[in-house]
Order: structure tokens, then C-alpha cells, then sequence
């Protein structure tokens, strides 16, 4: 099912303390050439008491939206962290045998990294950072913890661990702004900079909530006006969707 409205949420996770989240938000409706930004990109702190709810989310950034929530929208919620533990990892610590030998390269460690991070890592020749051996596992526990909340509160389903379905129209994906800048604190590219809200600070929070917002666009928006995004072939313990490194490299170029 093509849905007619898109909202994208993006959230850049940040640690369990601190307020370095980065939340932004836009929508696309069939027909618009572009996306139309709510309130504005910003960085927020974790509530004090319990996890965020997804409507805490938009109001972060905007103190007059409200959801829509109809059968004409898709919400998809693009998240800046990793979503999963390498397979290997949680069957050593469930007690399994897990037959391992010394690796070759750092990225070959299955303990460390998922089948989607050296595919990244071969596409693309970017290490995404280890949930298990780098300090990006403070941010994902906090990702993992509330998706699996907004799972059961809100009716999401989070991709590539549910059956892929025309019908789910709140989808959460695990995805990688680091994919669409030459570095951290550089612009995006072209082709997504044109999309993004003025008066965004490269390098910051905020402007990678914006990217994850412009990747969720893209992979409800069924390719307009950003590409469509790569999913996984078969069953994987984990998939970080991106853009093609065809379609990367014409972004370059606008």
C-alpha cells in the first residue's frame, strides 16, 4: 500500500544521561516535490522518571503538532543507533558455543559487529561504530529500550524484525547519517542538503536527527524525493537501511 502522507521522525540517540538526543521532524505528501519541516530541529534530554513517548518527540520540536494518525499515513521513525547485538554476542552470553577464532580485521570480529555493519563497511568503507565494543552501546540500550516500548504501545514495528507488510504503517528503522556527509562535522551531501531546514549546525545532534528524518521519508515516500533505500536480502540479526552507493554518489553531484 502506497501511503499518500509521510511523516518522518528522526532521532540521533544520545547516552542515558545528558541531553544530547537530537529530534527532527517533516512530512511529505504525494504530490510535493520536497518535505515540509515541524517546528525546528533540536537536541533534548531523556524525562527523569521513565522513557520518552513518541508524541514527547514531536512536541520537543514543535508545541502546536499533533500526530496524524489515519489510514492515509505512514509514520516511520529513522533511528541514528544500533538496534540490535551481533547474533554471535547474545548467544555467548546466553551460554552457547560459539565457534569463533582469532579474526583477521576488527570488523570481522562477530562478536563486535553485525553481518549489516561489513556490509556497510564493504560498500561503503565506513566502520559503523560496535554496540558491544565501543561506547555507541550506551546509546543503543537506550534505543532498544524504547523501541521495544513504542512496539507495544504505539503499534510500531521495527525493520528488518517483523515481517515487512504493506499494511504497517508505523515502522521504526535503524539508519546512518554518517553515510550521506565525507565526515562528521562536514555538510551533507547536495542532494540531501537541499532538503534540510536552513540555519542547521553541521556536526550536531540536530542536524543528524534532520538526515535520519529525510532517510524515513525516503523509505515511505516509495522513492520521491529522496531515492529508495536498501533493505536487507533474507533473515539478519540487524539492518542499518541506507541509500544505494549508486544513488549516493548522484547526490554528490546535484
Amino acid at each position: 500500500m502506497k501511503y499518500s502522507r509521510v511523516i518522518g521522525i528522526g532521532w540521533d540517540v544520545g547516552g542515558w544521561l545528558g541531553n544530547n538526543h537530537g529530534v527532527a521532524a517533516c512530512v511529505w505528501e504525494e504530490g510535493m516535490g520536497s518535505v515540509e519541516w515541524i517546528g525546528s530541529p533540536s537536541s533534548i534530554a531523556l524525562p527523569e522518571d521513565r522513557l520518552l513517548r513518541i508524541p514527547e518527540l514531536v512536541k520537543a520540536i514543535s508545541k502546536e503538532y499533533a500526530l496524524i494518525e489515519d489510514d492515509e499515513t505512514m509514520i516511520v521513525i529513522g533511528v541514528d543507533a544500533p538496534l540490535s547485538f551481533p547474533s554471535a554476542f547474545a548467544q555467548l552470553l546466553g551460554g552457547a558455543d560459539v565457534d569463533i577464532r582469532k579474526p583477521a580485521r576488527e570488523i570481522d570480529n562477530i562478536f563486535a559487529y553485525r553481518d549489516t555493519d561489513r556490509h556497510i563497511h564493504a560498500v561503503f568503507g565506513k566502520k559503523p561504530l560496535s554496540a558491544t565494543f565501543d561506547r555507541i552501546g550506551n546509546n543503543a540500550t537506550v534505543a532498544m529500550a524504547h523501541i521495544k516500548m513504542w512496539e507495544k504501545e504505539g503499534d510500531f514495528v521495527t525493520y528488518p524484525f517483523h515481517p515487512s507488510n504493506a499494511e504497517n504503517n508505523k515502522v521504526i528503522l535503524e539508519v546512518y547519517p554518517a553515510l550521506v556527509k565525507e565526515r562528521k562535522s562536514t555538510e551533507a551531501f547536495p542532494g540531501i542538503k537541499q532538503l534540510l531546514p536552513t540555519g542547521l549546525v553541521p556536526g550536531t545532534d540536530a542536524y543528524d536527527a534532520a538526515i535520519c528524518a529525510l532517510y524515513a521519508i525516503a523509505f515511505g515516500s516509495s522513492g520521491t524525493p529522496l531515492p529508495a533505500l536498501v533493505g536487507p536480502n533474507g533473515t539478519c540479526d540487524g539492518w542499518i537501511y541506507h541509500f544505494s552507493k549508486e544513488d549516493l554518489e548522484k547526490m554528490k553531484c546535484i
